[in-house]
């Protein structure tokens, strides 16, 4: 494979995004499943080589994600972020090179990790997820709201992916502590729920900002077909559902949301919520969204703010 100017590889795999994806993973571990599970001397699959396994898998389909959707957009990113897409910089000979070198090395750490912890069945996520996020950047992208739900739904599963391995633990946790079970599966699900709603939220700004280029392109996202009013009211009814995930803990009473550190972060990321829909709501042009794009990938990352504290 020809090299790679490093700045221009960083650009390229969305490097500040894979810290991100990596330190999710690494919170809710480390502060959410492995200390329940030590608390009941559980032993759980994943300490400590084998989730770093996991994590470089998982950052392997994110970054295979973004060169597939890098490459299939060089044309409409021309339109909406002229000299923003890499490939036609790098080269997208160079560019395929890589993404083939990606899946190829996140493959076999797949395979590794599914031989090590004797569950060959997990083995199929890596080649779906692979296969999913191509379908996507091809074709489902162009379908309204699927290909938005789709992206929500894999941002929702790199915590997700966890617990499906740690199943096996996490059940026995429920048998022995079944309070600090479902405590630790609340956390998880509660997490996984506002990442689903925030990513949808931001899609949907993402198209809004797009809208110039995805209808000369024949796209037929949201804000093409419903119109830039209408699409973003529906935006605004996300935030609300984003406001709604951040405060249920609280209205339902869980002890561990109650304690003056979690409301402190609550409190913040809901003024960073409320802020986000006043501009929404005054938000007109292409660089109005793109502000709003940048400051809910902010409200995404302080939500990690929520595990720190927990």
């Amino acid at each position: 494979m020809p090299s790679l100017p490093l700045i221009d590889f960083i650009r390229l795999i969305r490097l500040q995004n894979l810290l991100v994806v990596a330190l999710t993973q690494v919170l809710v571990y480390y502060r959410i499943i492995l200390p329940a599970l030590d608390a009941e001397g559980i032993a759980g699959v994943l300490r400590p080589w084998k989730f770093f396994e996991l994590c470089l898998v998982t950052l392997a389909i994110t970054a295979s994600g973004y060169l597939v959707n890098d490459l299939r957009d060089v044309r409409i990113d021309a339109i909406n972020h002229p000299g923003k897409n890499m490939v036609l910089k790098m080269g997208r000979s160079n560019v395929q090179w890589l993404f083939g070198a990606i899946v190829f090395v996140g493959y076999l750490f797949a395979l590794l990790l599914a031989l090590r912890l004797g569950e060959r069945q997990l083995l199929f996520i890596f080649p779906l997820a692979i296969g999913m996020l191509a379908l996507y950047s091809a074709t489902l992208k162009k379908i309204p709201f699927l290909g938005n739900f789709l992206v929500a739904l894999y941002c929702a599963g790199v915590p997700g992916i966890l617990v499906v391995t740690e199943r096996r633990a996490l059940a026995t946790l429920l048998e022995v502590n079944p309070a600090l079970g479902t405590d630790t599966l609340r956390v998880c699900v509660l997490f996984m729920a506002f990442a689903l709603v925030a990513t949808l939220l931001r899609e949907l700004v993402k198209d809004l900002e797009d809208l110039r280029g995805d209808q000369q392109e024949g796209r037929r996202t949201l804000p093409v077909l419903l119109g830039v009013t209408t699409s973003r009211r529906l935006a605004i009814m996300l935030g609300v559902m984003v406001v709604v995930s951040i405060l249920s803990p609280v209205f339902l009473g869980w002890p561990a949301f109650m304690q003056p550190p979690m409301l402190i972060c609550i409190g913040l990321l809901l003024v960073i919520v409320l802020i986000i829909l006043g501009q929404l709501a005054r938000a007109r042009q292409q660089v109005d969204y793109h502000k709003l794009s940048l400051q809910i990938k902010i409200l995404l990352v302080g939500g990690l703010g929520l595990l720190i504290v927990f």
